[in-house]
């Protein structure tokens, strides 16, 4: 069970069901709604749109085309190879793809308007497979190589040889809710937007490029969204464009919101995958040689699948030092949903991959794959270097692993496990263990910095700005926090202000789990530069020319002069004597990047580490299983608030199950997804829960490059997820595909003599 008496100040609004989303939000009078209208086929040249029915239908205001943009019709990221809407002549590159937007009075006014569309298209054959993608070499961008030492040399010399291959499917994100955005026309000129977002600036920045505006002609603003994972990191860009592009032909507000079918038909999902290998090793199981190839399905364009697919290939190597390495992906580029950004951006792909050959390696030798996993680990003082020549420091993985064993007894606990399964037929248990090892930090160095701003008001109340956005994460109450522990403020005199990029310009996206790093960081320098200037002010307050300060429980106190001041009046007084009480502060880690030639650099500020056990029990006629326990050592160094962790580790946990064993997104001949809604596409739910966690926090190993010694949280533990799929592999006897649903855990029984 996890510890009920860490402190938990939660963003309570999420619990009790009163965060306001953007469907709740009060409307400007005159608010129209917009529709974005997308192409049935999958993969069709637009030959040609005629939208003047549209425009007749009582109630509609506007139709904008790709004809309309004032500026470059891209909404790219990274490649330019995303148009913002299809032109006339334009090929579609999945179903879904947007041709045009509508505004009118109501959403239903806008969908019935949309249905009168008249166009011709030029129907093309659809690719919808990765196999398909890699006979015709269709790219989006050149595929990665990652080389160590001699893999062909080294294989070659390998006692023990063995080949195998993994296909792993993607993952809807399901937030609360969708992808929308609120347009609203500034009398001054420019536009305001209220988005669901985790990425303001980028939102800013292409809104402004499509109407070309500078970037100040736009503002965006988060509040507390319904979640992201990140699916609202790029693709955020197209409800921010497409509203404002409304609001800016109609010269009114527009409120666009994706239905959720909607939603699941346009939007990016996790990357699949299709990975074959040969791996040499020696008779304990040390891996000697590995040569890998990985075709991942990257749908019809880039998006961050540039960015997805480098964070994956840095940690091919999961837990272990591997001597010599040769690994090939390659961006497949299909007629399917662009893959986007999901909490673990590769990595969870990345360490299938590396476990299934381990797990491989355990079962032709004969051994427990924990033994295997033990042979493998990165060590302290040797064979510790990446792939990519990065050093990994403060690695606990040998004592993690040593701790869960026994805090789940595991020894005891295999014997169990055979003992059950041979006295049942029908019914046989499995068991698990997966080590984690997560580097956190954008790869591109410039996306590593942030600012914050902190403003004291003469009450002595606090309010915060931010560079992220909280979407459940607790990024909110963590700031709050860091500046409670810094300034020596109660919790309850600290507000955070939404997001805006009207406040703190040029933010990086809230993603890769940098965003209480980012945001603690900043405001720590705010608040050092803060206390700088209030010094002075408190020993003159307290009659004092020198001395040492402790700042904390809304006190100010000078303990070897026995003199103490309230915050409150220290704020006050040093209204009155013209100090400014508001200050920005910034954050920025330098030394982050790597060379795309030789793939060699330092590509992480640190790594988060940890392990997982899991127990399972599968009904090999129904495909049914439950998960009696699970067992989870995290590190989160010197966590800023214990209870968000701990949450975090079992929302990830969960997350991670869903695509392992039950999420399956399923899409037809003509490229027609057909699991777009919760009737067809099942995520956990609470008869899922394992009827145990044994969750704890690793103790002792403080992260000294990071706020207050802590360390990311939001995307490690769903890597322990992995656990439950090699524990019901370990139950059937063999390993299965990603995710392992019901009809894949019964389907081996029908194929087998």
């Amino acid at each position: 069970m996890t510890d009920n008496k860490s402190i938990q100040y939660r963003e309570a609004a999420h619990l009790a069901g009163q965060t306001r989303y953007l469907p709740d939000l009060e409307l400007y009078e005159g608010t129209l709604r917009g529709y974005p209208v997308s192409s049935p086929y999958a993969h069709a040249r637009l030959l040609e749109l005629d939208t003047s029915a549209v425009m007749a239908y009582p109630g509609v205001a506007t139709v904008v085309t790709a004809g309309d943009i004032p500026g470059p019709n891209t909404m790219a990221p990274i490649i330019d190879d995303e148009p913002c809407l299809l032109p006339v002549g334009g090929v579609c590159g999945y179903a879904g793809h947007v041709v045009c937007l509508v505004a009118a009075d109501t959403l239903e006014t806008a969908k019935k308007a949309a249905a009168l569309i008249r166009w011709k298209w030029e129907v093309l054959p659809p690719v919808l497979s990765v196999e398909e993608a890699m006979d015709k070499r269709s790219f989006l961008f050149k595929p990665l190589q990652l080389i160590r030492g001699e893999a062909g040399e080294a294989m070659k010399k390998a006692p023990f040889r063995e080949k195998g291959s993994l296909q792993a499917g993607g993952q809807e994100h399901y937030y609360f809710e969708t992808h929308s955005a609120y347009a609203v026309p500034r009398h001054q000129g420019g536009f305001f937007v209220r988005a669901s977002t985790q990425n303001p600036t980028d939102n800013q920045r292409f809104a402004a490029s499509l109407l070309q505006l500078k970037a100040s002609d736009i503002e965006v603003q988060a509040g507390c969204i319904g979640g992201g994972f990140g699916s609202k990191q790029a693709q955020a860009n197209w409800c921010v464009a497409w509203s404002t592009l409304l609001a800016w032909k109609t010269k009114k507000p527009v409120l666009l919101i994706l239905e959720r079918e909607q939603d699941f038909r346009i939007t990016g999902k996790r990357h699949p995958f299709k990975a074959s290998w040969e791996v040499g090793f020696d008779q304990k199981g040390r891996i000697l040689a590995i040569d890998l190839s990985v075709a991942f399905d990257c749908g019809w364009c880039t998006d961050v699948s540039y960015a997805v697919l480098h964070h994956s290939i840095f940690h091919i190597d999961g837990a272990y030092f591997i001597p010599n390495l040769h690994v090939m992906y390659y961006p497949c580029r299909t007629n399917k949903t662009s893959s986007t950004a999901f909490r673990g951006f590769g990595v969870p792909q990345a360490f299938s991959i590396i476990e299934s050959i381990v797990t491989q390696i355990a079962r032709s030798l004969g051994k427990d794959a924990a033994a295997v996993r033990w042979q493998n680990y990165y060590g302290i003082k040797k064979n510790n270097t990446t792939p990519c020549n990065m050093t990994v420091d403060h690695n606990i993985l040998r004592a993690a692993h040593r701790q869960m064993l026994e805090k789940s007894n595991y020894s005891a606990l295999r014997k169990q496990v055979k003992e059950f399964n041979k006295k049942h037929i029908s019914v046989k248990r499995g068991l698990a263990m997966v080590p984690g090892k997560f580097g956190i930090s954008f790869n591109e160095s410039f996306l590593n910095q942030a600012g914050a701003l902190i403003n004291i008001y003469r009450d002595g109340s606090v309010l915060i700005h931010i560079p992220g956005t909280e979407m459940g994460q607790g990024l909110y109450d963590k700031s709050r926090t860091v500046v409670s522990r810094e300034l020596g403020v109660s919790l309850e005199r600290i507000r955070v202000s939404d997001t805006s990029t009207a406040v703190i310009p040029n933010t990086t996206s809230t993603a890769a789990s940098t965003g209480s790093d980012f945001a603690g960081s900043a405001l720590k320098d705010a608040c050092d530069k803060l206390k700088k200037r209030l010094a002075p002010i408190a020993l003159e307050m307290m009659g004092l020319k020198k001395g040492k300060l402790d700042w904390g429980n809304d006190v100010i106190a000078c303990k070897e002069a026995r003199k103490t001041l309230s915050f409150p009046d220290l704020a006050l007084h040093a209204y009155m004597e013209l100090e400014s009480l508001s200050e920005k502060g910034f954050y920025k880690r330098e030394g982050i990047g790597f060379e795309l030639e030789t793939m060699e650099g330092r590509p992480y500020w640190y790594y988060v580490m940890g392990c997982a056990v899991t127990l399972v029990e599968l009904n090999l006629l129904t495909g049914e299983f439950s998960i009696p326990d699970v067992w989870i050592l995290h590190d989160s160094g010197y966590p800023i608030d214990k209870g968000i962790d701990l949450g975090q580790i079992h929302g990830a946990f969960i997350q991670g199950m869903g695509w392992c064993t039950m999420e399956k997104l399923i899409t037809d001949e003509t490229g027609q997804l057909q699991t777009f809604s919760l009737d067809n596409y099942k995520i956990p739910g609470i008869y899922e829960l394992p009827d145990n966690f044994h969750i704890e926090l690793f103790e002792g190993n403080p992260e000294p490059r990071n706020i207050h010694n802590s360390r990311a949280i939001g995307e490690p533990p769903l890597i322990y997820a992995l656990s439950v799929w090699l524990a019901l592999s370990d139950a059937r006897g063999k390993m299965l595909s990603l995710p392992a649903t019901r009809e894949e855990l019964i389907k081996p029984l029908y194929d087998e003599k």
